[in-house]
């Protein structure tokens, strides 16, 4: 059973944008039609106020180097359930540009993780046990499509599958 609220990523197979908010008791739950049409929302004026509590959030990113101290990739992990989101806001681009440039690529395995890898010269398909580990050791896993993020916006480009 899908949502009943959703928006199609491009080039996305089995990803979707779903809207939702934080319950009282900290969870996420989801638009209903009827709720969505009772707030009188949009994809562009809900995309409009995630972008803004997205843009508050704290988050420390480690950077995983090779044995030559390049950076091959960042980890951000979470307990914040909102956590994979973050890559929507614009803001987030912006915090990885002086690393890995304009475009970037990303793993959103689950809820409460992110990977960031160069978009140039990226190695992220030697990665693909810890996406794939991370996606299937998770009650909440979100995709295994890797996502290229640029100024243009967010488009997936393939998918991590195993060894």
């Amino acid at each position: 059973m899908g949502p009943q609220v959703s928006f199609p990523i491009s080039g996305a197979k089995k990803t979707l944008l779903v809207p939702g908010y934080i319950d009282r008791d900290g969870d996420p739950e989801y638009f209903t039609k009827s709720d969505w049409a009772a707030q009188g929302l949009t994809w562009d004026k809900f995309r409009d106020r995630a972008n803004q509590n997205a843009a508050q959030k704290q988050f420390r990113a480690e950077l995983v180097r090779d044995e030559h101290k390049v950076v091959q990739y960042a980890s951000i992990t979470s307990e914040d359930p909102l956590t994979a989101t973050m890559v929507l806001s614009p803001d987030f681009l912006r915090k990885f540009k002086d690393i890995f440039g304009p475009t970037i690529l990303v793993a959103l395995p689950n809820r409460f993780t992110v990977f960031v890898f160069p978009a140039l010269a990226s190695s992220y398909k030697d990665y693909s046990n810890i996406v794939i580990g991370a996606y299937q050791d998770s009650t909440y896993p979100v995709s295994l499509e890797v996502f290229q993020i640029s100024q243009a916006g967010i488009r997936a480009i393939g998918t991590f599958e195993p060894d």
